[in-house]
Order: structure tokens, then C-alpha cells, then sequence
């Protein structure tokens, strides 16, 4: 259950802890000093060496800026044009991976990806505020201007419409030190108000430990097979065409299918279909208008989504990945520590979580990622992790019943909506709808949110919900918990102590309330199921840092891919299943995990 009332106990304990400032700066006579060569460095490097406090080092676009107590130091990078002189950056690496500052910095991976290398990974400031703010954007100015009077200014501010490749060395130092400067001001507030809200030890035990574990998975990459998708993207350039051609023909005309304004002309005016909204630029033609009109039984609306659905497969992955590979073929996609306000990892530049993972296309899609030469793909994945931490917390009877008999959840919540005895058969479309309902209890879907996904009425969507807290009532029992906590303190933690501060739970607005209620319920268990991946992916690095046949290369939620040379499969098989299943050991429930291999990713989902 969430032991609300232990949570509060030792929260409302005053500490007697008093935390002093680790950090005395100079503020108003700081030396700015830019290094551009071997011998530069060298001048500053007794300096370094005896200074054994909190520096700042951080990273943009041309060059690396840092940032002590005293002084702040420029070393250019990438700087162009005949006036503009580089340090060389192997030189610097080694300079920087001897020094024995105790470096923070914004963005630590961004380093390790350029080379860098420290022994002290003190704090990542980023990932510092992230927590004692749930703010899930990374613009450093945002910490600086809330807990500092340092004048730090973005770049767009600072050289109006000005190419960063025009500006002096000078000047793009100036502007750096700035940053630098409230990279390090910020440290001791946030550094306090850790301590304060016990986020501290998630920050040093979880989050810090995992920046290299993703650098190394950042920089390895995904393979992918460059000549399937220019093939695959032809073959959906022909399904498109076949698509418009039968848009064109319902409609009676040709137009351009990606304008919304002509699309809602041709809807709304020529064929004058219901459910028109009108916006100040026209009518409304979003999937949710498409869709009603869809449940209508109008064809043009079936043809649009799905013209709708291939073009954005085509567009976002098929035509957009082979111009992304190295020299390899392989994608480097970037993991997010702060992307999600729960605590889950995101991907970008590109998103590879976001691949459809059941639909014919999204099959298709991974069938182009693939392992390399005399390699497979292995992917293991946790079996409804999500619905075992809810068992876990909810202490809900029925539910652990289910997984420690090893019955069929989805099966057994089918029976109880359905009014079904033990001698009846649960039909596939019965799984599927309790399958549904299980994970939207998680998500906290609404009776209506429910009926639109199951195309169904709202009166059965809600009966559906009565009875399967009826099944499981302790479920019920447990989101009062979490929702009351919510309302006393304003965030709701994980099972490992994650805060997320929940704008809206206390809330008059009902709306507004409701939604945050579902947001509250959904972080407690997303979150503690992406802590429970994030300890599982630290033990994976530990046991394999050292190995050369087999590379952790993506996160997607619940899944760890790898790629194995296929002589150590069996091997790393048992290796990685027990690091799986006992790292992380939920109350009364166990993790089950699904291991698969193939050439390709399709293959191994």
C-alpha cells in the first residue's frame, strides 16, 4: 500500500542538519582567460592542480567554458576563420581526465560524448533541478535566473540575429563565462534543497551512475539496413499514391490533402459532412474530427487517417533515418534523463521509443534496424512491469494471487467484466478489451476516454471500470492513497523515493483536478518502473563495461536491446535474465522478462 501516514511521520521530523555553503565566489573581479594553445594550458595547469574545490565545465557548439571560484577559462574548439585559433582537443581531454576538481556541470553527457572523461562526475546540474522541479526542459538559463544574480543571457539575446560562426573568440567567451559563472552560483541552493527534500542520494546512487551508461550507448548506436528502407520508402510512395488517388475520387476534385485549410473546404463545404468546428483559420480536421466522422461511415475520413498515418511513417522514420547514419550505418539517437516529468527516459534526434510496436508498419520499420556482421539482436523486455509494480504497491490480494499462480492477468480480468465462469472461454476481442482496461487503470483513462478508445458507450465503459475495482479493490484503495498524499504535499514519490510536484491536485476546477488526480496515480507506477529498468541498466553496465562481444545499445520503455556476437548468446542469455529478474525485488510479486534473438529488430521483439 502507500503508506501515507509513515511518509508524513518522517517527513514532518525537523532536521537539525545545517548545511554550509562549499563555494565562496568572486563575482565582481573574475579574470576571463581564453587557451588556445599547449602552452596556455600549461600556464594554468599548477593552478588546477591545486585547486581542489567545486568547478563548473560546460559545453556549447564552439568551445568549453570553465569555471572556478576565482576565474573562468576559454578553451576555443570550433572556431572558424583566419583570426581564430583552436586547442587541441586531445591535448585538452588529457589535461581535463588528470585534474582532481570536483567538476558539476549541465549536461555531463554532452562531455563524455565529445571524449571527456573525469574523476570527479561531481553534479549534473541539469538533472539536479529536474528533480527538485520535475521541469523537463533544458535551458540552463532557467535554474541560473531562479537561483542566482548572475546576468546570464540564451545567445539569441545576447547577439540578436547574429551566425554563431561570425563571432569572435572573444566574444563567444564573454558569453560562455556567463553561463559558467551560474552553473557554479546555483550549486549551493540546489544543493540544499536536495538534502532538504531527500532527493540527494537518487541523484548520486541513480541518475549521476547513469549519464556514462547512456554515453556509451549513445555513442556505439543501432545499425539499420539503408538500402531496405529506400526500398520500403518506394513501397509506401505507391500506397500513398493509391490512397490520394481514392481521396481524390471521394471528394470529386484534386487538392493538396496536407492543407487543412482545403482539406476542411472540401469536408465541411463542398461535401458539407457534420461535426464541422470551426477555427479562426478554417475548419477543424485534426484526427478526433476525422475520427467521428470515420464512426459516422464516412470513407474519406477512414482514407484520410490512414493517408495521414503512412505519411507521418514515412516522413518521421523511413525517409528520415538513412540520412542520419555515420559512416557505419548506424543511428545515434540521445537519451533524455529529464525528458519526462516521471522519471522515464526519453529518445530524440531521432525518437526511437516511439515506434509503433504492433502495427504491421511498425514491424516493418524495425525489420531496418539489424545487428552487424556475425552479430544478433537480443531484446529483453519485462513482462507488464508496470501492472506488477501496481500489485507490488496496492498489496491488491487477487492481483498478487494472479502473478504468483502465473496466471493469464488480462484472462482473469476478462472473466469478471465479462461475467464469465471458469468453464467459458474468454474470446481474443474479451482479452483484448480487459487487456486494455488493465493498463488504462494505470494511465487513469476516464470512462470516456475508455469508450472512445474501445468504440463503445460511456454507460459500458464506466460499468467496465465499477467491476474491475470490484476484482481489485485494493487498487482503489491505493490510488485514494497516493491522490490524498498528493493533496497534503503537493508531489507524490515513487517506491524509491522520486518526487513529482503535481500542479492542479488541490485544485476547485474539477477538470483541472481530475487530470492531475490520473497524473499523481500514473507517476507512482511509471515511475517506480522506470527506476526499476534504470538499477537494472547500472548492473549491466558494471558486469559488462569490460566485454567486447555484447553492447547495451537502446532503453524503449521496458526493453533493453543488445547486440551479442552469436557465439556468446547462450552466455549472456542466463547472465542478463538473472540480472533482470533479482536486481530489483518488488514486494510479493516477481519480474518475469521475454528474451528474443534475430538478425534484425523485428526479429527479436
Amino acid at each position: 500500500m502507500y503508506k501515507v501516514e509513515e511518509v508524513e511521520k518522517t517527513e514532518k521530523v525537523e532536521k537539525e542538519i545545517v548545511y554550509e555553503k562549499e563555494l565562496n565566489i568572486n563575482f565582481s573581479n573574475r579574470e576571463l582567460v581564453i587557451i588556445d594553445n599547449e602552452t596556455l594550458l600549461n600556464e594554468q595547469k599548477e593552478y588546477l592542480n591545486n585547486y581542489k574545490k567545486i568547478a563548473s565545465i560546460y559545453y556549447e557548439e564552439l568551445g568549453i567554458i570553465l569555471s572556478t571560484e576565482e576565474k573562468d577559462l576559454y578553451f576555443p574548439l570550433n572556431h572558424g576563420g583566419l583570426l581564430s585559433k583552436n586547442i587541441d582537443r586531445n591535448i585538452l581531454i588529457n589535461f581535463i581526465s588528470e585534474l582532481d576538481v570536483k567538476f558539476i556541470s549541465y549536461n555531463f553527457k554532452t562531455l563524455l560524448n565529445l571524449g571527456f572523461t573525469f574523476k570527479s562526475m561531481y553534479m549534473d546540474m541539469m538533472i539536479a533541478y529536474h528533480l527538485i522541479s520535475s521541469q523537463t526542459k533544458m535551458d540552463v538559463f532557467i535554474p541560473i535566473t531562479e537561483y542566482s544574480n548572475v546576468d546570464a543571457k540564451d545567445f539569441k539575446t545576447t547577439f540578436g540575429k547574429a551566425h554563431i560562426e561570425t563571432l569572435l573568440v572573444g566574444e563567444f567567451a564573454g558569453y560562455l563565462s556567463k553561463i559558467g559563472l551560474g552553473i557554479l552560483a546555483i550549486y549551493d541552493e540546489i544543493n540544499h534543497i536536495l538534502h532538504k527534500e531527500e532527493l540527494y542520494d537518487i541523484l548520486i546512487q541513480n541518475e549521476m551512475p547513469l549519464i556514462p551508461v547512456l554515453s556509451l550507448m549513445e555513442r556505439k548506436g543501432i545499425k539499420i539496413d539503408v538500402s531496405y528502407f529506400k526500398n520500403y520508402s518506394l513501397e509506401l510512395e505507391k500506397e500513398l499514391a493509391k490512397i490520394e488517388k481514392a481521396i481524390y475520387e471521394e471528394a470529386g476534385e484534386e487538392f493538396n490533402i496536407n492543407s487543412p485549410k482545403q482539406l476542411g473546404d472540401i469536408l465541411f463545404v463542398k461535401m458539407n459532412l457534420p461535426s464541422g468546428k470551426k477555427t479562426k483559420t478554417g475548419y477543424s480536421t485534426d484526427v478526433m474530427v476525422l475520427e467521428d466522422l470515420e464512426s459516422y461511415g464516412y470513407n474519406i475520413a477512414r482514407l484520410l487517417l490512414d493517408y495521414r498515418k503512412l505519411n507521418k511513417l514515412k516522413t518521421t522514420y523511413v525517409d528520415t533515418l538513412p540520412n542520419l547514419v555515420d559512416s557505419n550505418s548506424r543511428i545515434h539517437t540521445s537519451f533524455n534523463q529529464i525528458g519526462t516529468a516521471t522519471g522515464r527516459l526519453s529518445s530524440s534526434e531521432p525518437n526511437l521509443q516511439n515506434i509503433p510496436v504492433k502495427t504491421d508498419d511498425g514491424i516493418k520499420i524495425r525489420e531496418g534496424f539489424v545487428a552487424g556482421e556475425g552479430k544478433v539482436l537480443m531484446s529483453i523486455d519485462y513482462s507488464q512491469v508496470e501492472l506488477r509494480v501496481l500489485t507490488s504497491m496496492s498489496k491488491d490480494e487477487n492481483l498478487i494471487e494472479a502473478y504468483r499462480e502465473e496466471k493469464d492477468l488480462h484472462d482473469l480480468t476478462a472473466r469478471r467484466i465479462f461475467n464469465l465462469s471458469d468453464s467459458d472461454d474468454v474470446t481474443r476481442e474479451q482479452r483484448t478489451i480487459a487487456k486494455i482496461i488493465n493498463f488504462s487503470i494505470i494511465y487513469g483513462k476516464t470512462a470516456f476516454g475508455l469508450a472512445k478508445e474501445l468504440k463503445i458507450p460511456v454507460k459500458d465503459a464506466s460499468e467496465y471500470i465499477k467491476k474491475y475495482f470490484e476484482q481489485y479493490p485494493r487498487v482503489t484503495t491505493f490510488e485514494k492513497e497516493v491522490i490524498e498524499f498528493g493533496e497534503e504535499h503537493g508531489y507524490v514519490k515513487t517506491l524509491f523515493g522520486r518526487k513529482r510536484y503535481i500542479s492542479g491536485i488541490d485544485s476547485k476546477n474539477k477538470t483541472i483536478k481530475a487530470q492531475a488526480e490520473r497524473m499523481a496515480v500514473n507517476t507512482v507506477i511509471q515511475g517506480t518502473a522506470a527506476e526499476v529498468l534504470k538499477k537494472v541498466m547500472l548492473k549491466v553496465y558494471e558486469t559488462l563495461k569490460d566485454k567486447d562481444d555484447i553492447a547495451l545499445l537502446l532503453q524503449v520503455h521496458d526493453e533493453l536491446i543488445f547486440e551479442v556476437e552469436e557465439s556468446s548468446v547462450e552466455k549472456y542469455s542466463k547472465i542478463l535474465a538473472d540480472i533482470m529478474k533479482n536486481t530489483v525485488k518488488l514486494e510479493d510479486v516477481n519480474l518475469n522478462i521475454n528474451i528474443n534473438i534475430g538478425k534484425n529488430w523485428a526479429e527479436a521483439k
